[in-house]
């Protein structure tokens, strides 16, 4: 079964994380897998697609303005997933959902189409995303899949749109937790004091990501442990941004920006919580593989979040605030009773909703499905 994946740039993000951990699990299946950017950067993750075994292809969307450029990539896109007689195309980008799905149906091949996030809609813009999705769903065939409650439950009461419910999943070869030696020799590498309270976000660095929230929470922190280290990975739009704050605020001591990085554990073990302050999520892959690792999360109570906390206590869930945030991560750090709590029911949790094996299996079934 041959596979087109279709991201919008090749990047460190929860998508093509899990679609290149899922990569070895469809090969043995018997899937060809070729993974697609359309944004005008191909982006840094191209590499390790590779390695993982994806044939890799860079295909620009032109701009908006040059329509017949436009016309010409779609009679050319439709050609080339009639020659590479592709079985599927599979959409991981929101913004070329209707249209990917309108080609792969003129060149008479299956679509999938994945809701990655929460996506509100304008009112002035609700009819016109509505009838996308009914078109593309009705019209032209394409199969919707959610990753996590929040977003089925979202798709449905907003848009009337019933979608398959498939959950995220994490590389369990790759995420587990340190023992205190492990952990002592990485903070040793990464030159952290034995002593210090550590801190981790992981994200692109976003206005929905809101890491100036961590940020305006340091100097509280910071009055009851001097020592703290924030360690944000990550980048984005609102890097520059968040370090003028940072200095602002006088916390650029206390922050390593240490941008992307693909050995996300060692950060990871290295921290004492790990805090995600999102507007919205879909089911982010990065708290999932904070929690594999063992490590206590402090979680804004918002859509996709608060799934982890649905069938049980797997996170300190807290309200949108950056001085709740601040008294939360002291209150654990004065509690490790309850951060080892938190951290064991997280771990057993996920290890068996976020399965890679498992959930991939349905993927695969839905690939193989020909009904819509």
């Amino acid at each position: 079964m041959k596979v087109l994946e279709i991201f919008h740039e090749l990047k460190f993000s929860g998508a093509e994380i899990m679609y290149a951990d899922a990569s070895s699990f469809l090969r043995e299946k018997g899937c060809d897998l070729t993974a697609m950017a359309t944004a005008s950067n191909f982006g840094e993750y191209t590499s390790h697609f590779k390695h993982v075994g994806y044939n890799v292809i860079h295909k620009p969307y032109p701009a908006r303005c040059n329509f017949f450029g436009r016309l010409r990539y779609w009679l050319s896109f439709i050609r080339y997933i009639k020659n590479e007689a592709f079985d599927v195309i599979h959409i991981h980008s929101h913004s070329m959902m209707w249209e990917m799905a309108f080609a792969a149906h003129l060149a008479g091949k299956r679509s999938i189409y994945t809701f990655h996030s929460v996506f509100p809609s304008h009112s002035y813009s609700y009819p016109y995303h509505r009838f996308q999705r009914w078109s593309a769903k009705r019209i032209f065939g394409c199969k919707f899949q959610s990753i996590s409650d929040s977003v089925h439950d979202h798709e449905l009461t907003f848009y009337n749109n019933r979608t398959i419910k498939i959950y995220n999943w994490y590389g369990n070869n790759r995420f587990y937790p340190a023992d205190n030696e492990e952990k002592a020799e990485v903070r040793k590498e990464l030159a952290i004091s034995p002593e210090a309270l550590v801190l981790i976000s992981v994200g692109g660095c976003s206005s929905n990501k809101r890491h100036s929230d961590i940020i305006k929470a340091l100097p509280r922190i910071i009055e009851d442990n001097p020592s703290v280290v924030y360690l944000h990975l990550g980048m984005g739009e609102m890097e520059e941004e968040e370090k003028l704050l940072a200095a602002k605020l006088q916390v650029t001591n206390n922050i390593q920006f240490c941008k992307n990085k693909s050995d996300v554990r060692k950060y990871l073990i290295a921290s004492d919580f790990y805090i995600m302050s999102s507007e919205h999520e879909g089911m982010p892959i990065t708290t999932i593989e904070a929690m594999a690792s063992g490590i206590p999360a402090i979680l804004y109570n918002v859509p996709g979040l608060r799934d982890f906390n649905q069938h049980g206590e797997h996170s300190l869930l807290i309200p949108e605030d950056y001085e709740i945030l601040a008294y939360s991560v002291i209150y654990l750090r004065l509690h490790p009773d309850v951060s080892i709590r938190l951290s064991n029911n997280a771990r057993e949790y996920v290890n068996n909703t976020y399965n890679l094996q498992t959930n991939v299996s349905e993927i695969f079934n839905l690939y193989s499905s020909k009904k819509v």
